[in-house]
């Protein structure tokens, strides 16, 4: 009875407290054993220690050169829209190009850090992509950096992407 009454009052017995530590004990152990299984199935290299990832490490160049590119091509989009909005459409050509650069370097970047099979053919298009866009921010890299920017990201995708090709 008195135990219900400390219970209503906030108060916990040594018991509850005692009882309570072995039951986070057993969680933080069996925590432990799900991580030491979180690599159970992965093959370990010949020494017995477990590997460190490849495939990104083999086109890391070519994976950075594609975030640049699009990185630099969402400023350009961005200043295309905000010629829009200003009624002036002689940006329109840029926005296209580099609206199908960033969605074709998307792909490109996920299939180089993948080490896909299909990277060669995704590099084809992918410097055929970036030449055009290259050629249409060029036209106004004189007065928009943003432009500037995105076409020297392309050219040097395109360099990267042409290592892949053969």
């Amino acid at each position: 009875m008195d135990r219900d009454l400390d219970r209503t009052q906030g108060s916990i017995s040594r018991r509850e407290i005692l009882l309570g530590g072995v039951g986070l004990a057993a969680v933080a152990a069996a925590t432990r054993a799900n991580a030491a299984d979180e690599h159970a199935g992965h093959a370990p290299d010949a020494a017995g220690r477990y590997t460190e990832a490849q495939a990104y490490k083999r086109h890391a160049a070519a994976v950075k050169a594609a975030e640049k590119c699009i990185e630099t091509g969402r400023s350009c989009l961005s200043h295309c829209f905000e010629t829009f909005v200003a009624k002036d459409t002689t940006m329109a050509e840029c926005a296209i190009s580099v609206q199908q650069m960033l969605h074709v370097c998307d792909a490109f970047a996920f299939l180089a850090s993948q080490d896909s099979q299909k990277l060669a053919e995704m590099a084809r298009a992918c410097i055929a992509v970036c030449e055009y866009c290259e050629k249409e921010c060029r036209v106004h890299e004189k007065h928009q950096p943003e432009c500037k920017a995105c076409a020297d990201a392309c050219a040097a995708l395109i360099v990267e992407a042409k290592k892949l090709v053969g």
